[in-house]
């Protein structure tokens, strides 16, 4: 992973390594993903891209 440094709080962060998955995450995809990191979550990659799939429930009136 490569490291780089944030300038606005000058804070060191891991770079999202790059898969097929995260091809279309949008910036609130890669917030998940960092906060899931931040916790120490396994895998968090997988996990974002599960909750982006939505769970196929139907609305009902």
């Amino acid at each position: 992973m490569k490291t780089a440094t944030s300038t606005a709080d000058d804070r060191t962060a891991e770079a999202a390594p790059q898969t097929a998955d995260m091809a279309d995450w949008t910036g609130a995809d890669f917030d998940s993903w960092q906060v899931l990191t931040s916790l120490n979550v396994s895998d968090p990659i997988t996990r974002v891209t599960r909750a982006r799939q939505g769970q196929g429930q139907e609305r009902t009136r």
